[in-house]
């Protein structure tokens, strides 16, 4: 066996955690380096990890048992910690872990795979933040790592789509996505990326669903990529449509809200959503969310976020 010389920690081990004082002992006196992808490569994708990072004199340290078993399945040295065994290097039985071979990306292992946006970009989601709960904030994490290994790297997503919808209830403005993105290649897409549905008691304007389905593209960091919006209300069509031709268009503070998401993603282009399974199923959720208590609702204040946004947070 090649003697180890490498240790690659991911990104889900942090730097001061005690599995890695653990593989030191593990591994015992000898000199091997740490490369903690956190600081050296951020952002990294799995598929360059096992395609660009590891080989026969390197070990993967992490907590993505999947990620464990798929470098194991390559022929490379990993270990996982799981409640079961503690820190092991075996393959986890119980743990499915098909190897797509996703495309990766052309080229050397980057020093960054951080999202690039652009400073409104950037601005609008930190700006957000606020808004959202910490529990909200891990979701969106998990839902871009999901997406990330789906499609093995950011550069192999082609486009976006989002099926927006809303209905008024007695409560107050029900509405919600459902996002589709596609591949370029080597994978199909993803349907649903993700999707989220909310309550809001203060407001009652056609681009509430619009709203929230923009700033959840923009925390899952998908508002670099080609966007179609395809609307269930008409209305709602008409004002959008407006919006990306004339931002200046917005009469009120949502729309001044949706048009300042509007111009800071990728080529929108709105559209209706016809009969078909997009429309029944995301019809069918709505009615059904209109008709009886859910803990998907999420309750929200969207006039609150409309105001953050133009006063510049």
């Amino acid at each position: 066996m090649f003697r180890i010389e490498r240790v690659i920690v991911d990104e889900c081990v942090g730097q001061e955690s005690p599995l890695v004082g653990q593989l030191r002992q593990r591994l015992g006196e000898r000199p091997v380096k740490f490369v903690f992808l956190a600081t050296k490569h951020p952002g990294i994708p799995d598929v360059e990890i096992l395609d660009k990072l590891l080989d026969v004199r390197s070990v993967l340290l992490t907590q993505d048992r999947v990620l464990h078993n798929l470098a194991i399945g390559r022929g490379f040295r990993s270990f996982v910690h799981t409640s079961e065994s503690g820190l092991t290097d075996r393959r986890l039985m119980h743990v499915s872990a098909p190897d797509k071979h996703l495309p990766v990306a052309r080229g050397a292992v980057r020093e960054s795979y951080q999202d690039q946006s652009s400073p409104e970009a950037r601005a609008i989601t930190e700006c957000l933040y606020g808004f959202l709960s910490a529990h909200q904030l891990k979701q969106f994490r998990t839902k871009r790592r999901r997406i990330r290994a789906h499609f093995g790297s950011p550069d192999n997503i082609m486009a976006a789509a989002l099926t927006v919808g809303q209905r008024r209830t007695a409560q107050g403005i029900i509405g919600g996505y459902m996002l589709k993105v596609d591949a370029r290649h080597g994978v199909k897409g993803l349907f649903p990326a993700s999707e989220s549905y909310f309550l809001d008691r203060t407001g009652n304007e056609p681009l509430q669903a619009t709203c929230w389905a923009l700033v959840h593209l923009f925390q899952l960091r998908l508002h670099g990529y080609p966007l179609t919006l395809y609307h269930l209300d008409d209305t709602a069509l008409a004002r959008c449509t407006a919006l990306i031709a004339n931002p200046c268009a917005a009469t009120t503070a949502i729309e001044r809200m949706a048009a300042r998401l509007l111009a800071s993603v990728c080529q929108p282009s709105p559209a209706e959503c016809t009969k078909g399974r997009f429309f029944d199923r995301a019809s069918e959720k709505l009615s059904q969310l209109a008709r009886f208590a859910s803990n998907e609702l999420v309750s929200v204040d969207l006039q609150s976020m409309a105001a953050a946004l133009s006063s510049d947070c």
